[in-house]
């Protein structure tokens, strides 16, 4: 089969060290902006993040959204059809990927302003703390339209294995990020109601700058996927849809699980909901990582599907999943045994620090099991093969749902922390082992 992707055929170590660093780097600085947000709010008090903490859940459902599951198959499609050296397909991708992300936003954005306001208010019975939350959203949410528009348009550029502008774009948002916050953020004595206004505003100012430069490079003449109205087509718009959205009910059940984390910390009080969302923080730091090397996977992945080379894409996807086991275990065991380097940075309150150090203790170790199973999800992206990691998301959020009937505020805290360690261990484990001896199976059984 003829392929036009230079990812076919090429060093593989190389090759991948060559996408994966930018591709880490890059979704690190897509995260890093939430990080500087704590940074600059924790002088508001503990209020500030906990009201923060509510609404962070859904800001990264939208990029799980537009970044990991639809962006994934919007990243997984592009791959499989420059692979096979269909630059038509390619350009019909690019076309529905706006289209997508102009529709998934605004729906998005309306059914935060509408629903979200229960969820503040089930979470947290501090009012100070909802009403923080509620205006949070309410100012951030109008933006996210062009927060997805910026992760779909970086997906296309993944998918034909260019990781370099991704990170630029990445740059440009948290250099962006940091420049507003200093010049919008009140400092040191600051109240919660002029804290979160601010903080919105930063972040709505950095989304804009950032998509005026994901257009800008999608939109260079050297970029060989061109948007070409024309090129749009029905059966490629479906065929993403069809992937994206099974990827989104894991994104969805993601989220649903970290909410149900929320809530049940929640009721351990407010310093224990800050101290946890900060312990959380840093899992979800853990994610770029895995989401960066899990993004060069799926172009690799992808070609070499495109390319009728199945058996080679599956041993592939194998070698990124052990690579993101490996680096982000090692991360986990780290903060789990010197938690206060994590927690003494992002928080300011004594008792919140603490929380947070006794949650990365427990937590931490379980990093390398909830990296085998993400890493999968994301080689699924390429091979197509998204029912077992969905499955496994399933069953993590089961495991920690089921603490919403046992869990209370007369329960010691370190049972609910291990409550969350053993669904991730669970989850890692099923997806890799029902991968393994089911679609997988290097048995030349072709799966599509």
């Amino acid at each position: 089969m003829t392929t036009t992707s230079p990812l076919v055929g090429a060093p593989l170590g190389r090759t991948m060290f060559r996408l994966a660093v930018p591709g880490v780097i890059g979704a690190l600085l897509f995260s890093s902006p939430a990080l500087v947000e704590a940074t600059f709010l924790k002088s508001a008090g503990a209020d500030a993040l906990a009201a923060v903490a509510l609404v962070f859940p859904l800001i990264i459902l939208a990029g799980m959204f537009s970044a990991g599951a639809i962006g994934g198959a919007i990243s997984g499609r592009t791959a499989r059809a420059m692979g096979a050296g269909d630059h038509r397909e390619a350009s019909a991708v690019l076309v529905c990927a706006v289209l997508i992300s102009l529709v998934g936003g605004v729906v998005m954005w309306l059914l935060v302003v509408q629903l979200g306001p229960y969820l503040y208010n089930y979470a947290s019975d501090s009012q100070s703390v909802t009403n923080a939350a509620q205006r949070y959203a309410a100012l951030v949410f109008p933006a996210i339209p062009a927060y997805w528009l910026v992760n779909m348009l970086c997906s296309v550029l993944r998918g034909n294995g260019d990781m370099k502008r991704p990170a630029l774009v990445a740059g440009v948002m948290l250099l962006s990020y940091i420049v507003f916050a200093a010049m919008l953020i009140p400092g040191e004595g600051s109240t919660i109601e002029e804290a979160i206004p601010a903080a919105a505003y930063t972040m709505i100012a950095s989304y804009c700058v950032a998509l005026l430069a994901a257009v800008y490079f999608i939109g260079q003449r050297n970029q060989p996927i061109r948007f070409l109205p024309g090129a749009f087509r029905w059966a490629t718009l479906t065929g993403i849809l069809k992937q994206g959205l099974l990827a989104a009910s894991q994104s969805m059940m993601t989220i649903v699980y970290a909410l149900v984390t929320t809530l049940l910390f929640g009721r351990f009080g407010t310093d224990w909901l800050a101290g946890f969302g900060l312990a959380v923080r840093l899992e979800l730091i853990m994610v770029p990582v895995i989401f960066g090397i899990g993004a060069s996977i799926i172009a690799i992945v992808g070609a070499y599907v495109g390319a009728g080379q199945r058996r080679a894409a599956i041993s592939i996807a194998w070698r990124g999943v052990l690579i993101n086991t490996v680096i982000v275990g090692c991360v986990g065991l780290l903060f789990s045994l010197f938690p206060g380097t994590w927690c003494g940075l992002v928080g300011s309150d004594a008792t919140v620090i603490d929380n947070c150090s006794q949650s990365l203790r427990v937590v931490a170790p379980t990093y390398a099991l909830f990296a085998l199973g993400l890493g999968c999800y994301f080689a699924s992206q390429g091979l197509n093969t998204l029912q077992f990691p969905v499955l496994g998301a399933f069953f993590r959020l089961l495991i920690v749902a089921s603490g919403l009937f046992w869990v209370s505020q007369a329960t010691p805290v370190v049972y609910a922390l291990y409550l969350v360690a053993c669904a991730v261990v669970v989850y890692g484990l099923f997806v890799a082992l029902a991968l393994r001896y089911g679609p997988w199976r290097q048995t030349g059984t072709s799966y599509s």
